[in-house]
Parts: C-alpha cells; sequence; structure tokens
C-alpha cells in the first residue's frame, strides 16, 4: 500500500506507479484532510426507533423463518 499525503498547487497531478502495480486493480481516493466527517453519538432511543424505520420493507411471510435462518443456510451450503 502506498499514501502519500500532498497539497496540490494546481489542478494537474502525475504519479508514478510502482511495476509492481502496472496490470493491477489499484484504487485512488481523494479528500480532503482538513473536512473531518462530524462522528455522531448513537442513543438509545434512536436505537429502538431505527428498526421501525425499517419496517417498509420488511416480508411479512418471512418473519417466521426468522429463528432459523442462520442454521437453515449454513445447513444448506454444507451439505
Amino acid at each position: 500500500m502506498i499514501r502519500e499525503v500532498i497539497r496540490p498547487q494546481y489542478n494537474n497531478f502525475t504519479i508514478n506507479i510502482p511495476n509492481s502495480y502496472i496490470d493491477r486493480e489499484v484504487e485512488f481516493i481523494m479528500f480532503p484532510l482538513d473536512e473531518q466527517e462530524e462522528i455522531q453519538e448513537v442513543k438509545k432511543e434512536d436505537i429502538s426507533t431505527f428498526g421501525g424505520s425499517l419496517n417498509k420493507y420488511a416480508n411479512l411471510s418471512k418473519i417466521g423463518l426468522e429463528d432459523n435462518a442462520w442454521e437453515s443456510h449454513v445447513m444448506d451450503k454444507y451439505k
């Protein structure tokens, strides 16, 4: 992994890619370091209302299968 913090002076920037990265998928991410995202504390009362906000995606016919869903998946996968 290569990480370099720069302070660009122009709109164009050229980088040298190591030979070991040639013909491989790489990811470039650019974001300003001086803009820190605020981390918000989650309150207990917020958690209880969060589940309710997902109710519109619920498939009522599948709720009965939830109790054994993980076990059923493992059994099906490793039979």
